[in-house]
């Protein structure tokens, strides 16, 4: 065959594949046993009462769903308060970065990021030929200086988008910092994906700031990650404009009917959240009592750890935790860090002790 390279665009031939699990899918296969504390997943797996819709709509699988969705996003409309005029739908939240990109950013474009943050929005923004504006935040707290974003802004800046709570330091944006951006114009994005472990939202904002765009996912407190189910939350014109820029049918009916059942299994919700909320609390707790260990307060379902011993290796202690049958996220080198990390996924209360212990004996090694 011939040469075709030509064809290609040359932005996207070059641009970054998202691919974090890659090195780690033998593990995956070869050993479902080990404890999968990094991907951010749910441990104790969907709602009851989702499982049993999933079973369900299987003999109507065959058939496109509705696409109006207008059975989901009316259990949308009653989880979150807001009517359904004002909500979109997408297959999975990190589905709106494509639609956000694609509605509103041209080339030559800017959106500013406040790292560390969550990389597909900048690996995703090459495809639309945009430029990626950064306006990192300080150690050792990693919290939020609002004026250093705004001095970032230039003429080219459209879009700013806000991880709160932050991925993957775990804090959230404080409203009055918030209120500073939403008042430049510009289209400002708070990825909220786990808003369920923060229990603090800014969606209400949407109601003054026409230029507010808050997208959330169910594929954390409600265990959707391999069933892929996000939404928007803005205003009525945009969420009419926003769609237009989505794919056609983007939840299939499967889950669909399983997202309707999860969001009214309030009991379930709540027993994740306290579950979570307690595994964080011990994780922070236990490993902060580890010599020349911090790990940082988090509004999610993670942790950030980092490792200050002078001979700490984040890749090592990374390694050792594989042995011991324990998979977590090595941070170090991500962009807006500085030092060793590892991100911890809060497990099952059996599996946060077995992490705490194997960092401790790798500490000691």
């Amino acid at each position: 065959m011939g040469d075709i390279s030509h064809l290609l665009k040359s932005h996207i031939h070059e641009a970054k594949a998202y691919n974090p699990t890659a090195i780690l899918r033998m593990l995956y296969d070869q050993r479902p046993d080990y404890a999968r504390l990094m991907g951010n997943e749910l441990p104790y797996g969907i709602s009851p009462q989702a499982r049993q819709a999933i079973i369900d709509e299987l003999d109507r699988a065959h058939l496109y769903p509705d696409s109006s969705y207008h059975d989901l996003k009316q259990a949308l409309s009653t989880y979150t308060g807001f009517p359904d005029t004002h909500i979109v739908v997408g297959n999975g939240s990190t589905q709106f970065i494509d639609g956000l990109y694609c509605g509103f950013i041209n080339p030559g474009d800017a959106v500013l990021f406040v790292p560390p943050d969550y990389g597909p929005y900048r690996i995703r923004l090459t495809i639309y030929n945009g430029e990626a504006q950064l306006a990192p935040r300080s150690p050792p707290d990693y919290g939020w200086k609002i004026d250093h974003v705004l001095d970032a802004i230039t003429s080219a800046t459209k879009m700013i988008v806000i991880i709160s709570p932050n991925n993957p330091v775990g804090n959230c944006i404080p409203e009055k910092e918030m209120r500073r951006l939403l008042d430049r114009d510009l289209l400002i994005v708070v990825d909220e994906a786990y808003y369920e472990f923060a229990e603090t939202t800014l969606a209400h904002l949407v109601h003054k700031y026409p230029n507010l765009i808050v997208t959330r996912t169910m594929a954390k407190a409600f265990g959707f990650a391999g069933l892929r189910l996000g939404y928007a939350l803005t205003n009525a014109n945009l969420a009419e404009y926003l769609s237009k820029a989505m794919h056609h049918f983007p939840v299939n009916r499967i889950t669909a009917k399983a997202a309707i059942a999860a969001l009214g299994d309030a009991s379930y919700l709540e027993y994740v959240k306290k579950e979570i909320k307690s595994g964080r609390e011990y994780l922070v707790s236990a490993l902060n009592a580890l010599p020349d260990v911090q790990t940082y307060p988090s509004h999610t379902n993670f942790v950030l750890t980092k490792f200050l011993g002078p001979s700490a290796n984040s890749y090592d202690i990374a390694q050792h935790l594989v042995e011991e049958g324990i998979i977590v996220r090595d941070y170090t080198g991500k962009a807006g860090l500085e030092g060793q990390f590892v991100r911890i996924t809060v497990g099952t209360q059996e599996q946060n002790r077995a992490c705490v212990k194997a960092i401790e004996h790798a500490l000691s090694h």
